[in-house]
């Protein structure tokens, strides 16, 4: 018997454990609904549903051949250890999992119980990333390598079959888990990532390029393709190969009318999702640890009543409140208004990211956490290697929701509040606060900080630990492990 595990690769298309798993004369497909991994912070019901849909699409793919997928919810290990006791396993068959440091730990434990079993577990290449890198030299080469391979044809899947024990997705037990209130706006889905995509390239891609940063478009003209990718419900290859075919198809039509411009936006940052991941691989502890040590003696006081009213989306500014509450109610949110939250919570409210991050990871319903952990580093100013860029919320509003369309929908207490105002809510006269019935300390709370004080406070104390020569010391290492190279030589 050989056992494919089925993790964060929820396709049958181009997925090479799979393929090679399929291959054997008797073979089974199981998927742990680990409680370890459910009960912890960055954990809620919004990622458990979307990863039942995805199974439930899934288990119809094995269905069409008379198999279907065993269900566990017991510990990895647990599980490992009774299938292993229970059928004669001879191999396990796996896709590279990148994910967080509890996962990291656990597939060390059944990485060592296989071994001392006589169980091989052979791992598969999933995306971009590379195992066991070293430094980034060369990176691209092999970046862009793999994603000019073939897409991996879907496989035969009649020899999966039927364990003892397993349990349906219904099944699941309760658990711990962050329970938060959601407007479902994906289902997951091998065949829904497919039909985004393809919408996205042939329809409201266009626009992408021009609304990719606006809260009030860019829902409806970015990809909105992340969070099958973080659950593999498509691979990032077939992403970039279905991008070249549709920038090919424009080019050949002599199209001239913003769309080459928007794809090119976008294939850039394909590369991105690569990239960030990459750096979680070959330093997973990035989860909790600065990039950079000097930057360790920071914001070591956290003033919580901050905390709570970024949560709540309460602070004052107009722009992050809005957002804040977008984000909480639709689980996703595009990248500048992203960025906006995280450097307003780490500069001008002084909180940190390790906290901060936990937090909002519950609502992402994409959260990657290579990609999750690595930009609230670089939007708090911890990594050493990037620019400080502290998005000042005022002028993000002024740039993006100028008249306050976005910010009278998701903050309906200032539904009446003249445009003269709607960024400096808390300028207004006592007369006009009746008048608009919005009383500022009452119905929307005064700004929490002044934000020139607050970021000239911030930068001072980020740029005092960044100009030592210890940091220096630290943060050319850590350009050397991590930092992109814009050479694509393989050296």
């Amino acid at each position: 018997m050989n056992i494919f595990w089925f993790r964060r690769d929820l396709r049958i298309a181009d997925n090479k454990a799979l393929y090679e798993a399929a291959k054997c004369e008797e073979a089974a497909a199981v998927y742990v609904f680990d409680p370890m991994v459910m009960n912890q912070k960055d954990f809620s019901n919004l990622h458990l549903d979307f990863i039942k849909d995805s199974l439930a699409s899934l288990n119809d793919s094995f269905r069409m051949f008379k198999s279907e997928i065993n269900f566990y919810n017991f510990p990895a290990l647990d599980v490992f250890k009774y299938l292993v006791d229970n059928y004669e396993i001879e191999n396990v068959y796996s896709n590279y999992h990148i994910h967080n440091w509890l996962t990291l730990q656990s597939d060390k434990s059944v990485g060592n119980f296989l071994n001392s079993r006589g169980v091989k577990w052979k791992q598969y290449k999933n995306n971009g990333v590379i195992i066991n890198l070293q430094n980034r030299d060369g990176w691209s080469f092999h970046w862009n390598k793999y994603m000019s391979e073939s897409i991996i044809e879907s496989p035969n899947l009649s020899n999966f079959q039927k364990l003892n024990k397993s349990c349906t997705i219904n099944d699941v037990k309760e658990f711990r888990h962050n329970k938060i209130s959601y407007r479902k706006s994906y289902s997951g889905g091998e065949s829904l990532a497919k039909i985004n995509l393809d919408q996205f390239l042939h329809s409201r891609g266009k626009e992408y390029a021009k609304n990719i940063s606006s809260p009030l478009y860019a829902d409806k003209s970015c990809s909105r393709i992340s969070p099958y990718l973080t659950y593999g419900n498509i691979s990032i290859r077939q992403v970039v190969d279905a991008t070249k075919k549709r920038q090919k198809e424009l080019r050949e039509l002599k199209v001239r009318d913003g769309w080459l411009g928007s794809l090119s936006a976008f294939s850039s940052r394909l590369r991105w999702h690569c990239h960030f991941i990459q750096k979680l691989e070959m330093q997973p502890n990035l989860e909790f640890t600065n990039m950079v040590e000097a930057f360790d003696s920071i914001r070591s006081q956290n003033n919580e009543g901050y905390f709570e009213a970024w949560k709540s989306g309460l602070t004052g500014f107009p722009m992050v409140d809005a957002c804040m509450r977008y984000l909480k109610s639709n689980g996703w949110i595009n990248f500048r208004m992203r960025a906006m939250l995280v450097s307003f919570a780490s500069y001008n409210l002084w909180l940190d990211w390790r906290i901060t991050s936990k937090y909002l990871s519950r609502y992402f319903i994409d959260y990657e956490p290579g990609i999750h952990y690595n930009q609230f580093q670089m939007q708090s100013g911890v990594t050493g290697i990037n620019a400080i860029r502290i998005y000042n919320p005022v002028k993000q509003q002024n740039d993006h929701d100028k008249n306050g369309d976005f910010v009278r929908k998701w903050c309906p207490e200032l539904e009446n509040i003249p445009k003269d105002y709607i960024m400096y809510p808390h300028l207004m006269s006592e007369s006009l606060q009746k008048k608009t019935g919005c009383i500022i300390g009452k119905s929307y709370p005064s700004p929490l900080v002044d934000i020139k004080t607050s970021t000239l406070k911030a930068k001072k104390e980020i740029f005092k630990i960044k100009s030592k020569r210890e940091t220096k010391k630290q943060a050319e290492i850590a350009y050397l492990k991590h930092g992109s190279r814009k050479s694509n030589k393989f050296r």
